[in-house]
């Protein structure tokens, strides 16, 4: 029993590393493997990356950035449109597809696809009201009903994020903090 008590403890500790709002998001969850039928193997295709390369990484994309904003602003264009066409074509959606509960760790949100625990799916988020895209792997923690994101028959599920780069992290903890203050003004 000390173990789940010491488990429980880590995950609870692990959730509040970053704060975490309610938000409407455009999500869209792909699974990352598809599951063995009547128990033999089914490849996966072969996925494609969505998520944004870190390009401070490179070398010389900065001083391109702020010498020229121009083609910085194309280049983040280019590369939307880019994701776009990985995920079908879909251009960013325009209003929120669900309810979650964000933060820069993860991400608890309900849907009708069932997934298990240990299964890691691919996530695109599309942040409201600026559109920005942020794309990761997550790792399924939990399935379980939670009242404030649940929908209705849908199950809910709390995931982590496992691969994402700093920007797009930076991004959502920016976007979370931006939301905090509201409630903190509207309340004074």
């Amino acid at each position: 029993m000390t173990d789940q008590a010491d488990k429980g403890r880590d995950d609870s500790s692990e959730r509040r590393a970053s704060e975490r709002v309610q938000d409407a998001v455009a999500l869209h969850i792909e699974r990352l493997t598809d599951l063995p039928a009547a128990g033999q193997a089914v490849s996966a295709p072969a996925r494609q990356s969505v998520r944004k390369r870190d390009k401070y990484e490179m070398e010389g994309y900065a001083a391109v950035c702020r010498d020229h904003p121009e083609v910085a602003g194309y280049i983040d264009a280019l590369e939307e449109r880019i994701r776009e066409l990985l995920l079908g074509g879909d251009t960013a959606p325009v209003k929120p597809t669900h309810k979650v509960s964000l933060s820069a760790g993860g991400v608890r949100f309900s849907d009708n696809l069932l997934l298990q625990p240990g299964e890691l799916v691919g996530l695109t988020l599309t942040l409201f009201p600026s559109g920005q895209r942020i794309g990761t792997d997550a790792l399924i923690l939990s399935g379980n009903d939670s009242p404030e994101v649940a929908r209705s028959d849908s199950p809910t599920y709390r995931a982590r994020f496992v691969r994402m780069s700093d920007a797009d992290r930076q991004t959502i903890d920016a976007h979370v903090h931006r939301l905090l203050g509201k409630r903190v003004s509207l309340q004074d």
